[in-house]
């Protein structure tokens, strides 16, 4: 009997234990809200986590959430700007949380070359722009997300061709003849092609501008680096699916005002022109080749992680018609991101791998000749009509090189097809405590083929067709290791260093044929056997190849977060240069005193944040062509053999060897203040700089002999460039459910040619090769066209031409003589300086504004004193060739005034550029999704590019392209700017 009862209590406590375990493991239905804790608004979008799971929710816009979990289990509260808390479920059934905001303008992380470090221990000028702060709507260039966001990065853009890119500047120009954009590195990968991302997938942008922050990239940091971070998974994150959609319609902001057929007629008749020939039509052909552009872009995402590994995917798809006929790009991207854990977390790999395919449909407008759309277009007379009665296109010739532009854009192929690919593979081990060591390994593959084609019917004069097609293709194979180490001690010792050697190989090869006499137009160029005529040198190929080796090591210290100290060093080896200058040493150092971390600061509350920068780095650029530096034999075409009689191919030596060819150098002082104020309300950063480039890589004109050739490339002269920066962000309001964030960016860059000539004299630019901005149309005759000057002492961008002072009695142009007189030989002129293309400053203002379920962003720019020459103005507001060709309504006003002289360069036509434009304005409403547990955020909004130009400019547009040596040209064949609104979706689930 005793035994029994022993058994049963055994049973009843065993029957107690799994009713314990049951009641332990039942699901709580928990609910709550999540509010700030310093003023109790709510936080809407927070996110709750049942921690080891991705088992979780979302806040809806009240700040409450739901959520079925199992008692015992840990939920994890968090929201983008605050602390996270963890909670442990017991038996509650309603759970409100109150989150800390987090300091996050000092904590924030910046990518800097191979490593990253937070905001507030940074030393060198180097800016962050997260995705938020990026311009929206249609950005047929990633790049394009970036203007007027930060001080001291110039991106303009000619025109608004959806096939045209974007030019880069930072800090001014750094060379004449190599490559002056800043390099780019995309998630590690040094060299990538910035085009081949989707602006979806840009979780920052990261913009290195002085020596100092570019040296640890040697060679290639002359002219800044622009570090990209594309967006990944996150570890411990639910998986999320993402679409972002949008539709956009395109119209050409602004036209010429040109003269109608009426007006043409009219001064025909005024004039007594009797063979002046009346086509019978009212033809604008403005409206005949513009036409209103379409967007359309559809972005799918998907991302999530659990404690070891995370992933994000994406493929995006875009289609952009131009507003000139038959100009259109389509593209597709996709990306992958994975990252894995393994090791007990020792070991880290990253992998990406991503590929675009782009196909482009041109239209030549550039060229102001017989296939140029605009110009065409312009000068056509608006009483002939685009068609003849049976459909044919009327090709009537009224003037030499006179087409029918509708027939150049509708007629000719004109296409090209890309296929871009980067993978990327990255492994960091942690061999022991806080020492690391990783390999990175990269391969990028851009292809292209272009296809084009005339056909037979295309001009009004007889045409025999031609068709060409060719192909090129580029590699880049990368090999990077480093050592890195990282180390506090006793709490105020900070060390971080890193080591570590670069491989890198370019290649490139191509070829291509063309030919004339098309025996069918049906077939373009897509069978270039239908072409009889071909000639020498009709087919062409190509390869060649460089390499760059390094080795380069960075030091940081920091003493209790007051005292920094960073030292870069980096060497560098190129196979571009010759054999006695191959090897370049590329040091750099710099220190900063975080002031409001001492002592005798701490009763001065309203400051928040006080730092002191300075530094000083040189670094270099070999972005220049392959082989300079040796002698080669090139063909060239054919000829007769003088000995034999007989046709050969010829070959010539294009330029000497330069065994002494060398690194072109940049060495920059730079200056910097970072400060905050009122709890960081208000923050931002003045940067000094003065920045020397030398020793610019060039081809220059040797006398022969003694020289065997009479090109050299060789190293001579030299530029500066010394400004200021001011980027200040402020808080205006800063409430959970509204808030205005206002951020404001001013630079002014003040450029000067120092030297053209090497430091032993013996290589100097000719007279001839200092000329610039040579200029070519309708009346413009003789050698005196060009418009701009390099001299010491100027910047680049200089006008230096003939300066009017009026219009003689039979109405030809006067200009200034050098005794003080006037003449109208433009040959006897004195050219003078007459204004500079570069802007004396530029500014920058965004505004991000959230009220509620609504936001709203506000961008604009300015570009105050730079000045253009409007070659439209000068070649069609003058009446000589009216009324055979059309011309501006201003020809008549010229006309009324007396002038009867043929177009000539001088300094009535230049206009001053400066400009305010309102960049970008959108507005979103975020919906109210609480009862629809599947869907996490809904948002639709609408956007506006470049809404408004305020300008006392003349011309179309007063933006230019701040590239090469030869801007500040208005000149008419350039593809218009347009004015865009869209319709956008972001949804997630």
């Amino acid at each position: 009997m005793k035994k029994n009862l022993i058994s049963f209590r055994i049973l009843l406590l065993f029957v107690a234990w799994l009713f314990a375990v049951q009641v332990s493991a039942q699901d709580v239905q928990l609910t709550g809200k999540i509010t700030d804790a310093k003023d109790g608004s709510t936080l809407p979008g927070a996110t709750v986590l049942v921690k080891g799971t991705t088992t979780g929710t979302l806040t809806d816009l009240d700040g409450n959430f739901a959520l079925n979990v199992k008692q015992g289990s840990t939920l994890v509260f968090s929201f983008i700007g605050y602390v996270a808390q963890e909670v442990i479920v017991t038996n509650q059934k309603v759970l409100n949380i109150n989150l800390e905001q987090e300091s996050t303008m000092l904590e924030e992380v910046l990518v800097i070359g191979y490593g990253t470090q937070k905001k507030a221990d940074k030393t060198g000028a180097v800016a962050n722009i997260g995705a938020g702060e990026l311009n929206g709507g249609v950005l047929t260039d990633p790049l394009q997300a970036l203007q007027g966001k930060t001080a001291g990065v110039s991106v303009t853009k000619k025109g608004g061709d959806p096939n045209g890119g974007f030019a880069v500047k930072i800090r001014g120009q750094a060379g004449f003849f190599s490559g002056t954009d800043p390099i780019y590195v995309i998630d590690g990968v040094t060299g990538a092609d910035p085009t081949t991302i989707s602006p979806d997938d840009i979780e920052s942008y990261t913009i290195l501008k002085d020596a100092s922050s570019t040296a640890i990239y040697g060679a290639r940091g002359a002219n800044g680096v622009i570090l990209i971070e594309t967006k990944k998974g996150k570890f411990k994150t639910a998986n999320k699916v993402e679409l972002n959609v949008y539709n956009s319609f395109d119209k050409v902001a602004k036209r010429l005002d040109m003269l109608s057929a009426d007006e043409l007629r009219e001064f025909a008749t005024k004039t007594g022109a009797a063979s002046f020939y009346d086509g019978g039509a009212n033809t604008d052909w403005q409206d005949a080749i513009y036409r209103t552009g379409s967007s359309q872009s559809y972005n799918l995402s998907s991302s999530g992680g659990d404690e070891n590994s995370t992933y994000r995917a994406s493929v995006t798809h875009s289609n952009f018609s131009g507003v000139i006929i038959d100009s259109k790009k389509q593209r597709t991207t996709g990306r992958l991101n994975l990252n894995q854990k393994a090791i007990n977390n020792k070991l880290n790999l990253e992998a990406t791998l991503s590929g675009t395919f782009e196909t482009n449909d041109y239209v030549k407008y550039d060229a102001n000749g017989p296939m140029d759309v605009i110009y065409q277009a312009i000068q056509r007379n608006p009483t002939d009509p685009v068609y003849n009665p049976d459909g044919t296109y009327n090709q009537l010739q009224r003037d030499f090189q006179y087409n029918n532009p509708v027939a150049l854009a509708n007629l000719t192929q004109n296409q090209r097809l890309a296929k871009r690919f980067l993978g990327n593979m990255k492994a960091d081990y942690e061999i022991f405590n806080d020492f690391f060591a990783g390999v990175n390994l990269s391969y990028i593959r851009n292809d292209d083929e272009s296809f084009y084609f005339e056909p037979t019917n295309l001009l009004s004069s007889v045409y025999d067709g031609y068709g060409r097609r060719a192909y090129n293709n580029n590699e880049t194979r990368m090999l990077e290791t480093t050592l890195k180490y990282s180390k506090v001690i006793n709490g105020l010792h900070n060390i971080n260093a890193v080591g570590g050697y670069s491989f890198q190989e370019d290649l490139q090869d191509g070829f291509g044929a063309q030919g004339r006499g098309a025996y069918s137009n049906y077939v373009v160029s897509n069978d270039l056997g239908s072409l009889v005529n071909v000639n020498a040198r009709d087919i062409w190929s190509n390869k060649q190849s460089n390499r760059l080796i390094s080795f380069f090591g960075r030091g940081i210290y920091n003493y209790n977060s007051k005292y920094y100290l960073t030292v870069t060093l980096r060497r560098d080896g190129s196979s571009k240069f010759g054999t006695n200058k191959e090897w370049g040493w590329f040091p750099s150092a710099s220190l900063a005193w975080t002031v409001t971390n001492e002592s005798f600061m701490q009763n001065f509350e309203a400051i928040s944040l006080l730092k002191i920068r300075a530094s000083y780095g040189l670094s270099g650029n070999q972005e220049f062509g392959n082989y300079n530096d040796v002698l080669f034999a090139k063909s060239t075409g054919t000829g007769p053999n003088p000995e034999t009689g007989q046709t050969s191919i010829i070959y010539e030596i294009p330029h000497n060897a330069n065994p002494n060819l060398k690194w072109e150098e940049t060495r920059e002082i730079n200056l910097g203040l970072d400060f905050g104020l009122f709890d960081n309300r208000i923050s931002g950063s003045l940067e000094a700089y003065s920045k020397l480039t030398y020793d610019l890589l060039a081809p220059y004109s040797v006398p022969k002999p003694p020289n065997a050739y009479n090109i050299t490339y060789a190293n001579a002269g030299s530029i500066s460039n010394k400004g200021i920066e001011l980027n200040v962000q402020f808080f205006v309001v800063d409430k959970t459910n509204y808030n205005w964030k206002s951020t404001f960016a001013f630079s002014k860059n003040i450029q000067k040619i120092e030297s053209l000539d090497s430091k032993d004299g013996y290589f100097s630019w000719s007279e001839n090769d200092k000329k610039k901005g040579w200029l070519q149309g309708r009346g413009l005759v003789g050698d005196q066209n060009w418009t701009l000057y390099l001299n010491p002492g100027y910047q680049v961008g200089t006008f230096y031409m003939p300066e009017y002072v009026g219009l003689s009695g039979d109405g030809k142009f006067l200009f200034s003589t050098a005794a003080g007189g006037v003449t109208s030989d433009i040959t006897k002129a004195e050219r003078r300086v007459v204004g500079h293309a570069l802007p004396n400053f530029e500014l920058g203002w965004s505004n991000f504004i959230k009220l509620y379920r609504f936001d709203i962003n506000l961008s604009m720019r300015a570009a105050i004193g730079g000045d253009v020459l409007n070659v439209t103005r000068m070649i069609f507001a003058n009446p000589s060739t009216l009324p055979t060709l059309n011309g501006l309504t201003e020809a008549i006003s010229e006309y009324d005034r007396g002038l009867r002289d043929n177009p000539k360069i001088n300094s009535y036509y230049l206009e001053d550029a400066s400009y305010v434009k309102i960049d970008n304005l959108s507005i979103g409403y975020t919906f109210d999704i609480k009862k629809l547990t599947w869907l996490k955020n809904l948002r639709l909004y609408v956007t506006s590019n470049n809404l408004y130009t305020f300008t006392k400019y003349k011309g179309l547009d007063p933006e230019i392209s701040y590239s090469g040596l030869d801007f500040g040209l208005d000149q008419y064949n350039v593809y218009p700017k347009t004015r865009t609104l869209t319709f956008g979706l972001n949804v997630s689930f």
